[in-house]
């Protein structure tokens, strides 16, 4: 199992978010995305990388409710997402045998 993420937060502001995540690459943050545009309380999600050796990527996050806490949404967001990447292991582990 990989350490704690390491995330700097570049902006913060009324239901929305801007955070560098340290070390991180398009594998990781795709399905972030798509897991974060699948809650209704989320207007809009991407990320941007600079360069993808040399940069980490940047998370934006702005909810269609200023008063929803952005981070309660990323933690359920990144909480979903790993039950999936569980489960595909679970999965995966059974059809190997």
């Amino acid at each position: 199992m990989r350490g704690r993420m390491h995330l700097k937060v570049l902006e913060r502001g009324k239901g929305m978010i801007k955070l560098e995540i340290k070390g991180e690459t398009h594998t990781f943050l795709v399905p972030l995305v798509a897991k974060l545009l699948e809650d209704e309380r989320v207007e809009m999600a991407t990320y941007n990388m600079k360069h993808p050796i040399l940069s980490d990527p940047v998370l934006f996050v702005k909810l269609r409710d200023d008063e929803t806490d952005v981070i309660d949404v990323l933690i359920s967001a990144a909480s979903a997402l790993k039950s999936d990447f569980e489960e595909f292991e679970s999965r995966y582990r059974a059809a190997m045998v």
